[in-house]
């Protein structure tokens, strides 16, 4: 696929879903906006933390993603990655160690480390228990 899909996604987008760093780095050599959105408002960064890969997120991060980028409903990447964490933490500890805001609310108040907590799962939790309550 080159260009757009009819979601306005990129094959970045695609390479970070499918954790293909070999492929996020040529087309990122080729100068892909690593922020382009998608019509709701996805980065690859945000699929790279729907699908947990790490790796991709750790090369968009390197080539300059935004750790602020809010889709349509208002959740960052973070978000994302503790909803879609299923208890592994190695990416959110790598967002929160390049700044990753815990308290950024969607747009239903909900905060990353709030979701964590009400999520009441010790394996997610734990990544957010330096913060206070």
């Amino acid at each position: 696929m080159t260009g757009l899909d009819r979601y306005l996604r990129t094959e970045l987008h695609y390479a970070a879903l499918e954790n293909d760093v070999e492929r996020l780095t040529g087309l990122l050599g080729d100068g892909c906006d690593v922020n382009a959105q998608d019509v709701q408002g996805f980065t690859a960064l945000h699929f790279a933390c729907q699908e947990n890969a790490v790796d991709a997120a750790r090369l968009l991060l390197d080539r300059g993603a935004s750790l602020a980028t809010e889709n349509r409903f208002g959740n960052t990447p973070l978000f994302d990655a503790v909803f879609n964490s299923k208890g592994l933490g190695d990416l959110i500890c790598l967002l929160r160690s390049r700044g990753a805001d815990p308290y950024a609310a969607n747009k239903h108040g909900q905060t990353p480390v709030g979701l964590a907590r009400l999520i009441a799962n010790y394996d997610v939790a734990q990544f957010f228990a330096d913060l206070p309550d």
